[in-house]
C-alpha cells in the first residue's frame, strides 16, 4: 500500500524508473564506507535534475519518510547510513553539471573569489582538475577524491590535506 501511494506521489516529480523499490537498489544504499548497517532503506530515489530535488523532499515528508541525501558513499560518518525502514535515500550521482571556474564578487570579501558551480553528484577530483586547469587551488582534497561529490563534501565538511594548506 506505501509503496503504490510513494510511487503515485513522487512520479509527478521525476521519472518512475528513477524511484526503485528492489533489492538491489535499497541494498546497495543500506550503508556507506562506514559499513554499519541499521535498516535498508524503504526506496531509493535517483533524480535526474537539480529541480527534482526540491518536490521529491516535499513528497517525502507529506509520505512520512526520512530523508537521506546520498552521493558516493564514501563517507566515514554515518550521514547517508538510513536509520529507520521508513526512509527514502536520495542519491545525488546524476546531478553532474559543472560549470566554468568564475571569479565572483563576495558580500564581506575585498577581492573576486575564485567560484565554480557543481551539481551536488560531481566526483570531487573533476572539481579539482577544472580548478588546475583554470590555475587556482581546489583546497578539498580527501582521500575518495576520486569517487566522493560535491555535496557529500560539502554535507559532511571534508578537506583532506591540502585544507590545512589551504584553508
Amino acid at each position: 500500500h506505501l509503496r503504490h501511494q510513494v510511487l503515485k506521489s513522487l512520479s509527478r516529480h521525476t521519472r518512475k524508473d528513477n524511484i526503485a523499490f528492489d533489492g538491489l537498489a535499497r541494498v546497495s544504499h543500506v550503508t556507506d564506507a562506514t559499513d554499519w548497517r541499521v535498516a535498508y532503506p524503504f526506496v531509493v530515489l535517483t533524480p535526474d535534475t537539480e529541480e527534482e530535488i526540491a518536490p521529491l523532499v516535499r513528497g517525502c515528508i507529506e509520505l512520512g519518510l526520512t530523508v537521506i541525501p546520498r552521493g558516493g558513499g564514501t563517507g566515514y560518518t554515518g550521514g547517508a547510513v538510513p536509520l529507520t525502514p521508513l526512509s527514502a535515500v536520495i542519491n545525488t550521482e546524476k546531478l553532474i553539471d559543472l560549470g566554468p571556474v568564475e571569479e565572483i564578487e563576495l558580500p564581506g570579501v575585498s577581492r573576486p573569489v575564485a567560484t565554480i558551480r557543481t551539481g551536488a553528484g560531481v566526483v570531487t577530483k573533476r572539481v579539482s582538475e577544472a580548478a588546475e586547469a583554470a590555475g587556482v587551488v581546489f583546497a578539498v582534497d580527501p582521500t575518495s577524491a576520486e569517487a566522493s561529490c560535491i555535496g557529500g563534501n560539502i554535507a559532511m565538511n571534508a578537506g583532506g590535506k591540502k585544507a590545512v594548506l589551504w584553508g
